[in-house]
């Protein structure tokens, strides 16, 4: 493995704290805002290496926790509107490349976690 790739997984590393507590938070926008930023990173295969597959799921799992716990019962208004929108594209974003997670326990999280399920059924 080259110093590039190295480089980019030691930052995914150190992010995927950040993208967690900012997922957890009780602000909107700023839920908003890292879920679009995940979303983004999402839709690359790139970000489905090894290591961080794990990492993934449990910020899925923290997503899906914030978004139904704080968020689903907002009144509908533009701010909710984005949030159930952002919430769909980033389900989205990932569902094309759940075949790579290959690990027992991940595939089972991905495919018959209640969150999980619930995920794909709210887009699809």
């Amino acid at each position: 493995m080259s110093s590039r790739p190295q480089t980019a997984v030691a930052a995914n590393a150190k992010i995927s704290p950040v993208f967690a507590t900012r997922l957890a938070s009780k602000d909107v926008n700023e839920y908003i805002n890292t879920a679009n930023k995940l979303k983004n990173w999402l839709g690359s295969e790139k970000a489905y290496y090894p290591d961080a597959l794990r990492n993934i799921v449990l910020l899925f799992e923290i997503a899906h926790q914030t978004f139904t716990t704080r968020f689903l019962h907002i009144e509908l208004s533009a701010v909710a509107a984005m949030d159930i929108y952002i919430y769909q594209a980033l389900i989205r974003a990932v569902i094309p490349f759940l075949p790579l997670f290959t690990e027992e326990d991940l595939q089972y999280t991905c495919w018959f976690s209640p969150s999980i399920r619930l995920f794909v059924n709210f887009v699809t």
